[in-house]
């Protein structure tokens, strides 16, 4: 049965536990209904809690109002609680100089993060299909991209899970015609003035008269570029991890980055390009193929003091011991605390992932001396919940093991943590105070002992895929 193959699918992918709260974003249209269906029909064999959340975008006038009461109707007959929000999606592109469809989604995910939040939720489903996959695959090769764009969508992205990435549109619509279920069709996701909409509705047809199995083949190649990127991600993570971020930058410009020459240099091409995408979206700029090459070249050629422009306000600068990229002005960035209190959790930070488990004494490691800094274990019956992910703030203090209380900015000092990179370091609190800062310390709150029963394990992860 489908919804079997998409509880497992989940389950495979750690994307869905027993017991996991989760948003489902229902615009109305046949694949969020069919995600809302199946996500509900496993709610008692897998102990799911679901909540339905619908945004209405305001652009189709009594058809997105329509769209809103089919769903609130729909979540009603399945006995869910529904979310719904609005917003002037017009201004909102006016006054941010933003697309519509820019603007649409900007304020559809602030809305579904807010309605996580507000819920409780763990995590947030929505329904994208093997065929978006697909066309976003083959869009963003159209457009040239390089490893990062070809893996696609991937299962998990922060708080945002895709459950159906390995099922067809055909599926889903063959399925609810089956069970007579109904939904809305959205008239202008066939206009083919949107891009995407072109690919959907003239490219693939004309490519599947000739590849009838062109999506599931583009879907696969993007699963094998994904795990690739991951063996990238871990190979150039000790050059990204290590970049200092400097205010003053080089006189001219409000910031830079600056990356250890040697480190760099010491990666073959297609690591090095790849650690410069990081570096170029850390800086605002897109990686394009142009600037990707050039910079390699430079970094190659090593002679002090060559610049590649990156755009009108981004330079990036070869020096003796570094590289430097000028014009990063992203160093007064800041992110709004984020609470957590039912697990499993993921929290973004920045390029950065911190993800919250439950655990059994089984999986407690039997030394945890050997643990890394990036990962802390707590007694998870001596936190008081919830956790808040938060930035550092003046004063900040944290009591380590032996009952010594220290300042935060202390043990910044002592670990010559850069001042400006301290701003980038989520701090981990209870309702009490400070329990872990990643690679830095972590409080004597929720020590495990031998009496311990029910375990939290916090990972810090480097860049994100």
């Amino acid at each position: 049965m489908l919804q079997d193959d998409i509880w497992s699918y989940c389950s495979s992918l750690e994307l869905l536990v027993p017991g996991t709260r989760v948003v489902v974003a229902v615009s109305g249209g046949s694949d969020s209904v069919a995600l809302l269906r199946l996500l509900c029909s496993l709610r008692e064999n897998c102990h799911l809690d679901v909540v339905c959340a619908h945004f209405n975008h305001q652009l189709r006038g009594a058809e997105s109002d329509a769209d809103e009461a089919f769903v609130r109707e729909l979540a009603g007959s399945l006995d869910v609680s529904c979310e719904t929000g609005s917003d002037d999606v017009g201004a909102y592109a006016s006054g941010h100089h933003l697309s519509r469809e820019e603007a649409a989604r900007e304020l559809r995910l602030r809305f579904l993060r807010m309605t996580a939040l507000k819920t409780g939720a763990a995590c947030i489903a929505t329904a994208h299909t093997r065929d978006d996959q697909a066309e976003t695959v083959l869009f963003r090769l159209l457009k040239g991209t390089g490893l990062r764009g070809m893996s696609g969508m991937a299962p998990r992205t922060g708080m945002f899970i895709h459950p159906l990435l390995a099922v067809s549109k055909e599926q889903l619509q063959g399925w609810l015609r089956a069970q007579g279920f109904v939904w809305r069709e959205d008239l202008s996701n066939t206009n083919e003035r949107y891009e995407r909409n072109f690919i959907r509705t003239s490219v693939f047809p004309l490519i599947e008269s000739r590849f009838p199995a062109a999506k599931t083949a583009i879907a696969r190649t993007a699963n094998m570029a994904r795990a690739a990127c991951e063996l990238f991600e871990r190979q150039t993570e000790q050059v990204t991890d290590n970049i200092e971020i400097l205010e003053a930058g080089d006189g001219r410009h409000p910031g830079a980055l600056r990356l250890a020459k040697g480190a760099l240099a010491s990666l073959p091409d297609p690591l090095l390009q790849y650690a410069l995408e990081e570096i170029f979206v850390t800086s605002g700029v897109g990686p394009s193929f142009e600037r990707l090459t050039r910079s390699t070249q430079a970094i190659r050629n090593g002679r002090t003091g060559i610049r590649v422009t990156l755009d009108d306000r981004v330079t990036l600068e070869v020096g003796y011991q570094h590289v430097y990229v000028y014009g990063a002005a992203f160093t007064g960035r800041v992110q709004d605390p984020q609470e957590t209190a039912k697990f499993p959790a993921t929290v973004d930070w920045f390029r950065r992932r911190l993800t919250f488990e439950e655990k059994t004494p089984a999986d407690v490691p039997s030394d945890l001396r050997g643990v890394g800094p990036k990962e802390a274990w707590f007694d998870l019956d001596a936190l008081r919940l919830p956790l808040t992910i938060r930035h550092a703030r003046p004063g900040d203090r944290m009591t380590t093991f032996g009952g010594h209380q220290h300042k935060l900015q202390d043990l910044y000092v002592d670990a010559k943590v850069d001042r400006v990179l301290r701003a980038r370091r989520p701090v981990v609190c209870d309702v009490d105070g400070i329990i872990w800062v990643p690679a830095l310390a972590r409080s004597a709150a929720g020590v495990v002992t031998a009496e311990s029963h029910r375990f939290l394990r916090i990972v810090y992860y480097g860049s994100q895929c």
